[in-house]
């Protein structure tokens, strides 16, 4: 279950609250010395009210005194944002997400840079499923100088990308939520469940360490996943430690219940790991190999030979990109598709299995590399292999002596 940040907007109500309570104004009456105190912002300050107000009734249960409550701030300051972006959290919580949807929208008219509003939006906006959407005006939000929850956003659209399935956006968003925000328990803990996703258990380790230092406190969520982070890696004596400090710290939890019946055989990680692994397995093309047909003009009528038994060494060479496959039992020649990709700034094995569908250990059997192992740019990287096994170079000299054989 991917459990997004709390709402923002409480957050921002308390903030205007306190800004709007030292906006005042001195009139004075029949050219009269006598100023008279007034506020600019009174009608505002009292919509706010009504907000908070209606918020807390949203949350006690009570939709009628919310409503009412909201109702009454549109009154007093009908061309203010924060009553529209409250509509929209309230239409959301009775489930009318297209009311919320027009409500979201009137508030961005009114204040198109209000970073709550877009933040919020962003969220809503994911829960519906509307990925793109949600990235986009969260981003929006983020890009605005005045907005402080950065960290926070970034992990909630972090959130969004691994609900969406695409797990290399969701890995840059925790980086960047934690760079924002280095201590952010959250975000590293998420950090350690993606990377176990994605099989990386030694980089899981470290965002565990980083974890357990800005915390310093325990969780039967994380130390279930400790358990399976040093499980996976065959390192039994520290995943018994965190196997012992779940039964004796949190006995009646989920997990440990889960530990005694079947050791966490089964948890949301793995489920995860299940849909991260059937998104990078490579689909395979059962369409028969189309031949292009070369045929010599001098030979085109001649009888072709009997099929000869012989081998063909099997070279190739990482410079090209077309490979072209020679029978010697006929003029046939097969053209086919050798990709190899020329590492580029930013390319890493990860970002490369998703962009090619291919795991990332076919990617290290391929290139003989490691996933330690630095890319260089400039590199050469075979991102898929032909099916074919009788491969020859391309080279005239070798195609006019096999040719004057098989003659």
């Amino acid at each position: 279950m991917i459990k997004f940040m709390p709402w923002l907007f409480i957050t921002s109500v308390i903030a205007l609250l306190t800004v709007l309570s030292g906006c005042v104004t001195q009139n004075y009456e029949n050219d009269s010395t006598i100023p008279v105190v007034e506020s600019d912002s009174s009608n505002n300050e009292m919509a706010m009210t009504r907000i908070s107000l209606g918020l807390g009734y949203l949350k006690m249960g009570n939709t009628s005194q919310a409503k009412l409550n909201l109702e009454k701030a549109k009154r007093f300051s009908p061309n203010l944002s924060q009553v529209y972006t409250a509509f929209a959290h309230y239409y959301d919580v009775v489930g009318e997400s297209q009311l919320a949807t027009n409500a979201y929208e009137q508030a961005l008219s009114i204040d198109a840079k209000n970073p709550d509003t877009l933040n919020n939006y962003g969220v809503f906006l994911c829960r519906h499923e509307k990925y793109a959407d949600a990235e986009k005006y969260t981003l929006k939000a983020i890009a605005i100088p005045t907005y402080l929850m950065v960290s926070q956003s970034y992990e909630n659209l972090a959130l969004c990308q691994l609900k969406a399935g695409e797990f290399v956006k969701a890995e840059k968003y925790f980086t960047k939520s934690i760079q924002h925000s280095p201590n952010r328990a959250s975000a590293l803990l998420q950090m350690v469940r993606l990377q176990y996703v994605i099989a990386d258990y030694k980089t899981a380790q470290r965002y565990l360490k980083r974890y357990e230092k800005a915390t310093r406190r325990f969780s039967p969520e994380a130390l279930s996943l400790a358990y399976k982070v040093f499980k996976k890696q065959r390192n039994h004596r520290i995943a018994k430690n965190y196997a012992s400090m779940l039964l004796k710290m949190f006995p009646n939890s989920y997990q440990a219940k889960q530990y005694i019946l079947n050791a966490l055989a089964h948890t949301e990680a793995d489920d995860l790991a299940r849909v991260y692994q059937a998104s990078i397995m490579p689909t395979i093309d059962t369409s028969p190999q189309k031949r292009v047909v070369v045929l010599s003009p001098n030979k085109a009528q001649k009888k072709r030979p009997k099929p000869e038994s012989k081998k063909v060494k099997n070279t190739e060479s990482s410079s090209v990109e077309k490979i072209t496959v020679k029978h010697t039992q006929s003029q046939e020649k097969v053209v086919l598709e050798a990709k190899i990709h020329i590492v580029v700034k930013g390319d890493s094995l990860f970002s490369l299995s998703k962009q090619y569908n291919t795991h990332m250990k076919t990617l290290e059997r391929w290139n003989n590399i490691t996933r330690s192992d630095i890319l260089k740019l400039g590199q050469k990287l075979h991102v898929s292999l032909p099916t074919h096994t009788d491969v020859i170079p391309t080279n005239n000299a070798t195609n006019n002596a096999e040719q004057e054989k098989t003659q």
